[in-house]
């Protein structure tokens, strides 16, 4: 995998998290306008931890560059 600067990996995670909010809250409207079962649940569990892993990686990538170079 080429280089990818530190910056362009937090742009990258930046368009990722405001996905998730405008993708949350658009299924989380659709949920509740159409009643019980709340699957929005399963999405968010899913998702908020896609992003959560997406946000460790690039805070820790860095870390990592800085010590090696």
């Amino acid at each position: 995998m080429k280089h990818v600067s530190q910056s362009a990996k937090r742009l990258g995670f930046h368009i990722h998290a405001a996905g998730f909010v405008v993708g949350m809250g658009v299924i989380t409207l659709i949920n509740l306008l159409t009643g019980p079962p709340y699957w929005v649940l399963w999405v968010l569990l899913g998702w908020g931890l896609g992003i959560l892993s997406h946000g460790l990686c690039v805070m820790f990538s860095g870390s990592a560059q800085r010590e090696t170079t």
